[in-house]
Formats: structure tokens, sequence, C-alpha cells
């Protein structure tokens, strides 16, 4: 019955000022969805969703350091075939490791000579324990494959249909670097560019001399991968890294005049998430100070405005208060009051920007993420999404209403019956 009061109060004030109440509805919408395109971003760079459904256990290791114990050159980049067989290769507290380097080749078909680019991804067999690729036909490449050294493939759905049309693709050939590589399998297409399990193409990189022939330079520690691995729980992440350190080390003391260092460490999808990448972590503090003002901004504009709006209303109300505050209401009972018959206009507001987020969000993908990516209904509907929603108008509410109604509480009883009068005469 007390919601159903509230909300009929807030239905009269809409009634009374349609154009004031419209605006401070559209307002709040506007701001929320700009607040929830920044949240859903971030979700999409957080939450777990097929293939890659495990990510809050996942650790990625993308930045390596080569330091001269001479003093002499220092090299930052990726890290070689070498270091990923012996650093992370016998590591036994993750559930699975693998390594991947991205490159940008031709495919052709025996047949004809095609020029166009496919995303790689040179990985071994651990790649199909860690991300949950569904596989519309075959299967992967198995670790006999990738030991041996075996000229096979797995491609994408829509790369296996540009080259193959609707026949089926298992057990044909394709050309690449002027071999001849066989397709095992084909997967779904990952919607979105920026995952670690994106690509067009996957294949073994045993098969790649490029990837896999030893180096002097930098005593073979600088290469081209970079490394995700699956715990088995999150709480096994500091085991994980004080596992990997003790590999370092013991690596470290087979090389002559250079050390090898993760300067970031291994990094959680929550790290990612906050813009961490190769050599440079983003703590919250750091991720809060860029993005927290912003945030307040947006927050505070829209309540400046209901504010004004709020207060008229008060104002129109004073006596209906005062009768009420004379009857035995007492001050928290009349701003709670007002608090929640507001939240009912700003619930409609949030209401329109969670839909207008997601419109904002297709509409601004290429810029938002400077890649084109495929938005699917895992990676938006989510209860993080609402969750925030719902924050987001319990602030603005509590921003909007309570300055005002804290401000009508302060006149005396008999002033506030007598108000409207007192000001007519």
């Amino acid at each position: 019955m007390l919601l159903e009061q509230y909300v009929k109060q807030a239905m009269q004030q809409f009634r009374e000022s349609p154009l004031v109440t419209g605006l401070s509805v559209a307002g709040t919408a506007l701001a929320v969805a700009v607040i929830l395109v920044m949240v859903l971003v971030f979700q999409i760079n957080l939450a777990g969703f097929a293939p890659e459904s495990h990510r809050d256990r996942f650790l990625y290791v993308f930045g390596t350091e080569a330091n001269s114990r001479s003093g002499g050159a220092r090299n930052r980049g990726l890290m070689s075939a070498e270091v990923l067989k012996e650093c992370f290769y016998p590591l036994k507290t993750p559930e699975a490791v693998c390594g991947y380097a991205t490159d940008n080749c031709p495919v052709s078909l025996p047949e004809k000579h095609l020029m166009r680019e496919y995303a790689f991804r040179w990985t071994d067999a651990g790649y199909w324990q860690i991300f949950d690729h569904t596989f519309v036909e075959g299967a992967p490449f198995t670790q006999a494959d990738f030991d041996a050294g075996i000229r096979t493939v797995v491609l994408s759905e829509e790369t296996a249909r540009k080259l193959f049309g609707n026949e089926s693709a298992v057990g044909r050939e394709v050309v690449i670097d002027f071999k001849s590589y066989r397709v095992c399998g084909v997967v779904k297409e990952v919607p979105n560019p920026l995952m670690v399990s994106y690509g067009h193409v996957f294949a073994p990189y045993t098969c790649s001399a490029d990837l896999i022939t030893p180096s002097t330079y930098g005593e073979n520690i600088p290469g081209s991968f970079s490394v995700c691995m699956l715990a088995r729980s999150s709480a096994d992440f500091e085991a994980i890294r004080q596992e990997l350190q003790g590999q370092v080390e013991r690596y470290n003391k087979g090389k002559r005049d250079t050390d090898l260092s993760f300067p970031v460490g291994a990094l959680t999808q929550l790290d990612v998430a906050m813009g961490s990448e190769g050599l440079k972590k983003v703590d919250w503090k750091g991720y809060l100070v860029d993005k927290g003002l912003f945030l307040l901004f947006l927050l505070v504009i829209p309540a400046l405005n209901l504010i004004g709006v709020i207060q008229s209303s008060l104002q129109k109300r004073i006596e209906e208060i005062g009768m009420r505050r004379a009857f035995g209401a007492t001050r928290w009972d009349i701003i709670n009051q007002v608090l929640s018959e507001n939240m009912v206009m700003t619930l409609i507001g949030t209401a329109i920007g969670i839909v207008l987020s997601i419109g904002m969000l297709f509409v601004a993908r290429s810029f938002l993420f400077n890649a084109e990516v495929r938005l699917t209904v895992p990676m938006l509907i989510r209860p993080g999404l609402f969750l925030a929603a719902f924050v987001l108008a319990f602030l603005l509410n509590l921003l909007s209403a309570m300055i005002p109604a804290w401000h009508t509480m302060r006149k005396p009883i008999v002033d506030a019956i007598y108000g409207s009068e007192s000001e007519k005469k």
C-alpha cells in the first residue's frame, strides 16, 4: 500500500509538471546511460563467457624482460619458446598452461593462391584445455600433433565458409607460408578481437621454424609468445606466482650473462579489465582516479537538475508536510517519503538508461574497443549491469532528494502549515 502511494504521488508530480519532470527523467536516463556504457565495457573485459568462460581463474603473462648482468642492454617484449618450455610447462599448480603467438598470415587453397590475411594463433595443445571453443565440426589438434610438429589447423566458422563455402572443411588442405596443412576442426567465431581466444586460424607453433628456432640474441629469452594459465581455483594464484618465480630462478642459473624476469608478474582478468598490459600494471587506485572523477561528474550534473524539481514540488506540498508532522510524523518519516517518491522517477530514468546504454554501445563499439566487437546477449545481459544500474539509481536519488528534503524539514511545523498563506500575503 505504501509503495502504491509513492507511485501515485510520483505520477501526480508528472501530471502537474510534465515538461520539467520529463526533462529530469531524460537527464537521468542520459547520465545513467553514459555511466552504464563504461560499466558494460568493463563487464565485457572482465566477465566470463564462451570461449573464455573461466576468466575468474585465468592468469596472464604478457611482458618479459631480459637484463644483462654486466650492465649492458635490456630487452623488453615477449618470450621465446624456450622460456615457455623451461619456465611454464613444468608448472604443477595450474590446471593447464598454454603459450600463444599472434600473427596475420594469408591462407590459400592448393589449387589457387589467395591473398586474404587471417588472424593467426600459433599455440599448443594446452590452449584447448583453457578455452572452451565450440566445435561445429571436427576436433582440436592433439598433444601428439603438437609434439611431432604435424601441420594441422583449426579454422573459425567464418574462415572455413570463406575458403570452402558450404562444404565440410575437416580433412581438407589449406596452404600457409607455402606449406600444406590439414584442417582438423572448425570452431564458432569468437566475438571480441581483444580476447586471447580470438583467431581465424589456430595451428601448433611447432610447425613454424621462425617461432621455435633458438636465437643467440638475449640468450634466447626474447621471442613472440605470451602465456595464459588456468588455475584450479583463484585461491591458487599466489601459489602459481611463487612456483613460477622458482622456475625463473632455476632458469636464470643456466644463463651466462642474462636474467629473465616478468616486470608486472602474472596478471588476473581483473588486472586486464582495468587496463593492465605487457609491462604496465593498473591497480584500483589508478583506475579509480582515472575513471572516478568522470563518473562523479556524470552523477552530480543530473542530481543538481533534480534538486530544483524536487524543491519546487516540496514547496507546493509544504502544508501537507506540516499537517503530517503535526499529527506525529517525524522528520525522518517525511524524508523517507520524499526519497521513496523520487526513487520512482529515478528508476524510470534508470530503466530508460539501461536500454539507451546498450544502444549507445552498439553504435560506438568500434570506438570504445578500438576493434569491431560482435556484441552478444551473454556479454550484455549479466547481473552486474542491473546491480550497477540500481546502485546508480540509489546514489542519484540520494544526491538529488536528500538536500531539498532536509531543507524543508528544518522549517518549524507552524511555519510549514501556514507557509503558503504567508507567502500569498
